[in-house]
């Protein structure tokens, strides 16, 4: 019910033309902190093979790369390692957004007559949510470096939904969209989401530091939550990379899958199907039956048959 009231309010407030969030100013980021509006929606919706879905990128990493450090290797034998999955291009923006004519990094919009997961989401009842390390505030538009170091901390181009016009036309969803604090305070509060997307910030993710400093973070983010009943509630994790660093590869990237919704006796070992980054929707899709918004989704293997 809390679900379906706070979806009711947000298409109320959906027509209104969205002043885009990009104050950096410490004053002006102050301010949004404290009246940004920031929404935490629940639902219950039971999918076919999970209850939640969990994805995390990790960035520009070759998969031999990412399988020599002990980190990931050791993330890998909790769940299932996927040896045979490929990003969709290079470099990293596109495959955030998956096709809609994007090639760069440049800053894109997409028309709002494009749908996204969101949209099939949200007409079957299934809450979503982002946690975005370092966005200074719910529903943040621009790009945020660290205040006392200058580091390059969040960037738009690592938060797929932020390209589309549909979303960022409508407060209810910029609300969704919340800085990676606001996980914990959720996870804690049982307010966590149906479908999340995290995304670590570009020293964690590995872009501007090493797959070592990504895989420390990736273990030490994931391991209490393997076994947090708030978290754990029939739920599915993807651990993956956006791209290879190397653009003469296949484009394989280092993915695992993790959490309650694999079976004790499938943990800790390999599957060889051929997936990709549409595999993502696809297997969403599939799970909650969303039908699907014939792009790559349309045609690309689920996770679960």
């Amino acid at each position: 019910m809390r679900f379906q009231l706070l979806f009711i309010m947000g298409t109320a407030t959906s027509t209104l033309a969205q002043t885009q969030y990009t104050s950096t100013a410490s004053s002006a980021v102050a301010k949004a902190r404290a009246t940004a509006l920031t929404e935490s929606p629940t639902s219950n919706v039971v999918g076919e093979s999970f209850n939640r879905f969990v994805t995390i990128w990790c960035e520009n990493t070759d998969y031999s790369m990412a399988a020599a450090d002990t980190n990931f290797a050791y993330l890998a034998s909790q769940g299932i390692l996927l040896t045979n999955y490929l990003a969709i291009t290079h470099p990293s923006q596109p495959n955030y957004v998956a096709a809609h004519g994007i090639s760069s990094d440049s800053f894109s919009r997409i028309s709002s007559s494009s749908e996204t997961i969101v949209d099939l989401l949200e007409a079957a009842g299934v809450s979503w949510g982002e946690y975005q390390e370092d966005m200074p505030y719910s529903g943040f538009e621009g790009n945020y470096v660290n205040q006392k170091t200058g580091a390059n901390d969040y960037v738009r181009k690592h938060n797929g939904l932020m390209s589309y016009d549909s979303v960022t036309s409508k407060l209810d969803r910029l609300a969704k969209i919340k800085n990676f604090t606001m996980f914990d305070t959720d996870l804690a509060n049982n307010q966590l989401p149906q479908w999340m997307f995290i995304t670590p910030n570009m020293t964690n993710d590995g872009h501007d530091t090493s797959v070592t400093t990504a895989g420390n973070w990736a273990r030490s983010f994931l391991t209490p939550l393997l076994s947090n009943s708030n978290f754990m509630q029939k739920t599915l994790v993807l651990l993956t990379f956006d791209e290879t660093e190397s653009y003469t590869s296949n484009n394989q990237v280092y993915s695992i899958l993790l959490g309650d919704a694999i079976p004790a006796s499938l943990r800790g070992t390999t599957n060889g199907t051929a997936f990709n980054h549409y595999s993502q929707m696809a297997t969403v899709e599939k799970n909650w039956g969303l039908g699907n918004l014939s792009l790559g989704d349309a045609t690309a293997a689920s996770f679960f048959g």
